[in-house]
C-alpha cells in the first residue's frame, strides 16, 4: 500500500512542477502583453495626434482621420492599390463641434506615421551604368512645361537617377531656365537639392543615343512610379544608362487630372520640388505685393486667375467640360453635386460674370461687389475694367524688360554678352550675331508676364483659380500644402495621401449648391460667346474681337470695331475715295505693320457718313441717321504664328500716341471645316445671323421661330442677346444650344460696357451682323440676316429656302452677284383681336398659324418708295422695301466688309452691280410688325390677303416641338411650350396688343 502510494506520489510530482512553471510563464506573458499593449496604445495615440495636428488639430472629427488612414492604407508596399474601403462622413459629423478651426492640409509628416519601410529605403539600385533620366518636351504652354519638368524631376529623384533636362528648341518649349544670363530664375536652391544635368541635353545627339526600349510608352510612363521597387529594378537591368519617360506624349497624370504619380512618399517628392523653384529677385520685385505703391491697400487679400470661356473657339464646353472632368475626378459621391455643379463650373470660365459665387470661403466673400480688391492674372481676353475699374492691380514686367535691354545696350560688347546669355537652342538661334534683344523681346515679354502672373497668385491670401489650368495648378503647388483651403480649388487638387479630396468644413464654406435644388444660372452665364469689347485709351473706339479672317488663301489678322480711329479720307480727281489708316499694328515681335481700314459705304461720301452724320447723338459709335462707324481693320502684313498656344496681344497705335488699343482676346475664327470652294449647290448650308434680340418673356415664339427656320433649311443660328430675356426663354435657348443648333452671344450692355445700348444703332446691329459673317466665312455657303420678328419664307408650296439659294448661286456664277435681297411683307393680322370662335379654332394651333393674312400691297413710304401714279409704280429695293438679304460666305476671295441692314452697303450704285433681287415667290420675309398702320390709323382701311404658311411645314414644326427629346431623353420642348401656353397673358406674339377690327379682317373659314 505504502509502496504503491510512494510510486504514485513519485509519478505525480513532475506534473505538479510542470503546472507550477506553466502558471509562472503564463503570468509573465500576461504582464509582458499588458506592457506591450500599453506601449502600442501609446504609440497609436501619438500617431493619431500627429495626424490630427497635420489635419487641423481637434477641429477635424476623428471619423475623418480614420477615413484618411484607410485611404492611405489602400496602397501596398509595391505601389499597387488595395481594395478601397469607403466610409461616409455626414455633414453633421463634420460640423459636430461648435468651434471648428479651418482645416490644415491633409498630408502626413515626412516620416510615414503609418509605419512600414518606405520605397526609398527598399530601393537600392546598382551603381552601374550612367543612370540618367530625361523626357521629351510636348507642345504645351509655359505652365505645362513647368509641370512636365517637375514631374520628370520627381521621377529622377525617386528612381535615384541624374535628371537630364532636354533642350528648348521651339517657341513653346522655352522656359528660360537654361538661359541664366537673362536673370529670370533663381535655381540655386533647386540645383543644390537635386542631381540635375543642364549640359547633356543641349546636345542633339543625346536623344539619338536612347535605346527605343528605354523610351516609355504613355501607359508605361504613368505606371512607372506606381509599380514599385521590383519593377524599377527590372528597368535598371534593361536601361542602366538612360530612361526617357515619354513626356513628349503629354503630361504624366495618375489617377486624376493634375495628380502626381506614385505612392505618398513619391508624391511628396514632387511637392518638395516646388519649394526650391524661385524667381530671380530682380523679377520677383514686380509682383504687386512687393510694390510699395500697392502695399497695405488690400490688394493682397484676393488674387484671381481669369480665363475666357472657350480658349480659341466659341464653345463654352471646352472650358466647362474640362472643369467638370477635373472636379469630378477629385471629389467623390454626393459632394460632386455640391462643388462640381454647372454654375460653379461654367462661372469659373468667366469669373467676372459671377464673381461672388466663385468664391467659396466666408473670409474672402464681400457683401458688395464694389468692396473687392484683388490682384488679377488675366489671359487678356476680357476687359475687367468694365465691371471692376480701379479695384484690381496687375503685375507689370515693363521695367524689368527695359532694365535688361539697358544692361545689354550699355555693355562694351553687346554681341558677345548676348552670346553668353543665349544657351538654349531657341535663344541661340534667335540671338546669333545680334547686338540687341529685339528678336527675343516678344518671348521675354510673354514669358516674364506669365511668370509674374503665376507668382502674383502665389503671394495672395486667397486664390480664385481656374480648375482646368496648369497655371492655377502650379500656383496651388507653389503656395504649398499648408494653404490649400485658402482657395476655391487647391484643396480639391492637392491630396497626396488620399484618393479623393477632403471637403472643407462647411462652417467656413459658402456658395455650395444644395443637391435638392435646381442649379439656376444667372442670366450672364447663359451665353456661349463672350466678346472682348475692348476700348481704346481715349474711349472713342471699341474692338468687338480680334479675328483670323479667311481671305485670299490665308488667315489675315483683323479687328471688328466701331467708333473713331485716326484715318485720312482722300479723294482722287475722279471723285473716288480711299481711306488711309493713320495708325499701325503690332503683334509679338512685329511692330509698325500697316493697317487697312474698311468702312461701310453709304449714299454720301465717307467723310459725310463717318464724321458729320449723327452729331446729335452723345456717342462716338454708329447711330441712326446713317452714321457709319462700324469697320473692319486688317493687319495683312502680320504673320499669325500657328505654333503658339497663347498669342501675344494685338496692338493698334498712332505715331503721336494719342490713339492706342491693346486686345489680347482669343482669335475668333470659323469653328468647323472650311469647305472646298467647289462644293456643290445641292449641299448648300445656310447660317442665320439673327440680329440683336431683346425683351422676350414667352418662350413659345422663340421655340417656333427656331423650329421653323430649321425646317426651311437653316443649319445654325447665331443669337445676339441684349437683355438675356426671361428664365423661361433662357431655358428654351439652352435646349437648342444642347442640340448645337444655336450659338448665344452675350450682347448685353453690361458685357459691352454700354456699347450695345439703344444709342448705338439698334443695339449695334451692324457689328453683330459683321461678327456673324466673319465667323461663318468658309464654313457655310450663305448667311441670312434678319430680325426676330421676321421669318424667311421660301418658294411655295413647300416654303423651303433651297430654291432661293440655288437662284442666288446661279446669279453669282452667271452675273457675278455675291448677295441676294428680297422683299418684306407685313403680317398685319397680328393686330386683329380674334373672336371666340377663332380662338377656339386656334386652341391647338401654333402662333405662326394664327396669322394667315398679310398686307395685299406694301404701304409707302413704310416699306416701299412711291414713284408715281398714286404709288402704282413703286420701288422696293433695299431700304425702300425693308428688304433683307443673304450673302455668299463660302467664297473666300470676296473681301470682308461691314454689313448694313437692308443690303451689303448703303451705296446703291455698287449694290445694283453685286446684289440680285429675288422675286417674292422664291423668297421673302414675313414681318410680324406694322406699327405704321396702327400709328396712322390705317388698320381698318388697308387691304389684306390670305397667305397661310404651308400646312406641311406647320405640321413639321408642331411635330418637332412635341416629339423631340432633350439630352436627358425628356420631352422638354413640349412641356415648356404647353406650360407657357397655359400661363400666357396673350395668345399671340407678345410685342403687339391686338385690337378690334372689322369683319373683313377675320377668317372667312375656320381651319
Amino acid at each position: 500500500m505504502n509502496s504503491r502510494s510512494n510510486r504514485f506520489q513519485k509519478r505525480k510530482h513532475p506534473n505538479k512542477g510542470f503546472f507550477r512553471y506553466a502558471f509562472i510563464v503564463l503570468i509573465s506573458a500576461a504582464v509582458l502583453l499588458s506592457i506591450l499593449t500599453l506601449f502600442l496604445s501609446r504609440l497609436a495615440i501619438q500617431k493619431d495626434n500627429a495626424l490630427k495636428e497635420q489635419l487641423g488639430g481637434t477641429g477635424i472629427p476623428h471619423l475623418e482621420v480614420r477615413t484618411l488612414r484607410k485611404q492611405i492604407d489602400q496602397t501596398n508596399d509595391d505601389g499597387s492599390k488595395k481594395v478601397p474601403v469607403e466610409e461616409t462622413i455626414t455633414p453633421e459629423q463634420r460640423t459636430s463641434k461648435v468651434e471648428v478651426e479651418p482645416l490644415k492640409p491633409n498630408v502626413l509628416p515626412a516620416d510615414n506615421p503609418i509605419g512600414g519601410t518606405s520605397n526609398s529605403d527598399i530601393y537600392q539600385p546598382p551603381k552601374t551604368g550612367k543612370r540618367l533620366l530625361t523626357y521629351g518636351r510636348f507642345g504645351g504652354r509655359l505652365n505645362n512645361q513647368l509641370f512636365q519638368f517637375i514631374t520628370s524631376l520627381q521621377h529622377a529623384k525617386v528612381l535615384k537617377r541624374t535628371f537630364v533636362v532636354p533642350n528648348e528648341v521651339r517657341d513653346v518649349d522655352w522656359t528660360g531656365m537654361f538661359d541664366a544670363g537673362f536673370g529670370i530664375w533663381d535655381l540655386d536652391s533647386l540645383n543644390n537639392a537635386y542631381d540635375i544635368d543642364w549640359t547633356t541635353g543641349l546636345s542633339a545627339e543625346f536623344a539619338l543615343t536612347i535605346p527605343k526600349n528605354c523610351v516609355l510608352t504613355p501607359a508605361e510612363g504613368r505606371r512607372l512610379l506606381n509599380s514599385g521597387p521590383k519593377s524599377w529594378e527590372k528597368w535598371d537591368e534593361m536601361c542602366p544608362d538612360v530612361i526617357d519617360i515619354a513626356g513628349s506624349t503629354g503630361l504624366l497624370f495618375c489617377d486624376q487630372q493634375h495628380q502626381f504619380c506614385g505612392d505618398y512618399e513619391a508624391k511628396m517628392e514632387a511637392y518638395k520640388i516646388y519649394e526650391h523653384i524661385k524667381l530671380s529677385a530682380s523679377l520677383l520685385q514686380y509682383i504687386p505685393s512687393k510694390r510699395e505703391e500697392f502695399k497695405n491697400k488690400g490688394y493682397d487679400e484676393l488674387a484671381i486667375h481669369s480665363r475666357r470661356a472657350g480658349e480659341g473657339g466659341y464653345d463654352w464646353e471646352l472650358c466647362v467640360n474640362g472643369n467638370a472632368k477635373t472636379c469630378r475626378g477629385h471629389i467623390s459621391g454626393s459632394d460632386q453635386d455640391k462643388f462640381c455643379n454647372t454654375r460653379t463650373m461654367k462661372g469659373n470660365c468667366a469669373a467676372w460674370l459671377d464673381l461672388d459665387w466663385q468664391i467659396k470661403s466666408k473670409s474672402a466673400l464681400k457683401k458688395n461687389q464694389r468692396e473687392y480688391k484683388f490682384v488679377l492674372a488675366s489671359d487678356g481676353t476680357h476687359d475687367w475694367n468694365i465691371d471692376f475699374k480701379n479695384q484690381f492691380v496687375v503685375a507689370n514686367n515693363t521695367d524689368w524688360l527695359l532694365a535688361l535691354e539697358r544692361k545689354v545696350n550699355d555693355d562694351a560688347d553687346p554681341e558677345k554678352m548676348i552670346e553668353t546669355m543665349a544657351v538654349s537652342a531657341l535663344s541661340h538661334s534667335k540671338l546669333k550675331r545680334q547686338k540687341d534683344l529685339s528678336r527675343m523681346r516678344g518671348k521675354l515679354d510673354a514669358l516674364t508676364a506669365t511668370l509674374l502672373d503665376l507668382f502674383s497668385l502665389v503671394d495672395s491670401k486667397y486664390l480664385l483659380g481656374a480648375y482646368y489650368s496648369t497655371l492655377s495648378l502650379n500656383a496651388c503647388y507653389f503656395r504649398g500644402l499648408d494653404r490649400v483651403y485658402d482657395s476655391n480649388m487647391c484643396w480639391m487638387l492637392m491630396h497626396p495621401n488620399s484618393k479623393h479630396a477632403i471637403i472643407p468644413p462647411f462652417q467656413e464654406t459658402v456658395n455650395v449648391k444644395d443637391p435638392n435644388l435646381d442649379d439656376h444660372l444667372p442670366a450672364a452665364l447663359m451665353s456661349d460667346v463672350e466678346h472682348a469689347f475692348v476700348r481704346s485709351d481715349d474711349g472713342n473706339f471699341i474692338a468687338i474681337d480680334r479675328y483670323l479672317v479667311q481671305f485670299k488663301g490665308k488667315q489675315v489678322i483683323g479687328i471688328l470695331g466701331d467708333g473713331l480711329v485716326p484715318i485720312t479720307i482722300m479723294e482722287n480727281d475722279n471723285g473716288e475715295e480711299t481711306v488711309r489708316a493713320d495708325f499701325t499694328c503690332a503683334y509679338g515681335d512685329e511692330h509698325d505693320s500697316p493697317a487697312t481700314v474698311i468702312l461701310m459705304k453709304g449714299n454720301q461720301s465717307y467723310n459725310e457718313h463717318y464724321y458729320k452724320r449723327g452729331e446729335k447723338y452723345n456717342t462716338p459709335f454708329s447711330t441712326n441717321g446713317d452714321r457709319f462707324r462700324t469697320m473692319i481693320i486688317l493687319c495683312e502684313k502680320l504673320n499669325y504664328d500657328r505654333s503658339l498656344s497663347r498669342h501675344p496681344p494685338l496692338m493698334l497705335k498712332s505715331p503721336d500716341g494719342k490713339f492706342s488699343l491693346t486686345i489680347g482676346s482669343t482669335f475668333q475664327r470659323p469653328v468647323g471645316q472650311v469647305m472646298n470652294a467647289k462644293s456643290t449647290v445641292n449641299h448648300d448650308k445656310l447660317v442665320h445671323c439673327l440680329n440683336p434680340a431683346y425683351g422676350l418673356k414667352d418662350p413659345r415664339w422663340i421655340i417656333e421661330y427656331l423650329e421653323y427656320h430649321r425646317a426651311v433649311g437653316v443649319a445654325h443660328v447665331h443669337v445676339y442677346n441684349v437683355d438675356m430675356h426671361s428664365p423661361e426663354v433662357q431655358s428654351a435657348l439652352q435646349i437648342y444650344r444642347d442640340e448645337k443648333f444655336i450659338t448665344r452671344h452675350d450682347w448685353s450692355g453690361k458685357a459691352s460696357g454700354d456699347y450695345t445700348t439703344k444709342k448705338t444703332y439698334e443695339h449695334a446691329k451692324w457689328a453683330a451682323q459683321t461678327d456673324c459673317a466673319l465667323r461663318s466665312r468658309g464654313i457655310y455657303d450663305y448667311a441670312l440676316f434678319s430680325d426676330l420678328d421676321e421669318i424667311a419664307v421660301g418658294g411655295y408650296p413647300g416654303g423651303h429656302l433651297a430654291p432661293a439659294l440655288e437662284m442666288c448661286q446661279e446669279a453669282k456664277e452667271k452675273r457675278g452677284k455675291i448677295a441676294c435681297s428680297f422683299n418684306s411683307n407685313t403680317v398685319s393680322s397680328i393686330y386683329t383681336k380674334l373672336n371666340d370662335e377663332e380662338e377656339l379654332a386656334m386652341k391647338d394651333k401654333l402662333i405662326l398659324e394664327r396669322y394667315d393674312r398679310i398686307e395685299a400691297k406694301p404701304h409707302c413710304p413704310s416699306n416701299c418708295k412711291c414713284l408715281g401714279n398714286n404709288c402704282s409704280i413703286m420701288d422696293r429695293k433695299f431700304h425702300s422695301g425693308r428688304q433683307k438679304y443673304i450673302v455668299n460666305v463660302r467664297d473666300l476671295t470676296i473681301p470682308p466688309r461691314p454689313m448694313w441692314t437692308h443690303a451689303l452697303a448703303r451705296d446703291y450704285d455698287e449694290m445694283n452691280k453685286i446684289m440680285e433681287v429675288l422675286p417674292d415667290e422664291v423668297m421673302h420675309v414675313r414681318h410680324y410688325q406694322g406699327h405704321w398702320y396702327k400709328n396712322n390709323n390705317l388698320l381698318n382701311s388697308m387691304e389684306e390677303k390670305e397667305a397661310p404658311l404651308s400646312t406641311t411645314l406647320m405640321d413639321t414644326v408642331r411635330s418637332s416641338i412635341s416629339g423631340s427629346r432633350d439630352k436627358k431623353y425628356k420631352f422638354s420642348k413640349r412641356l415648356m411650350y404647353a406650360k407657357a401656353k397655359d400661363t400666357a397673358l396673350l395668345n399671340g406674339v407678345e410685342w403687339v396688343i391686338p385690337v378690334e377690327r372689322p369683319e373683313q379682317y377675320h377668317r372667312a373659314k375656320m381651319p
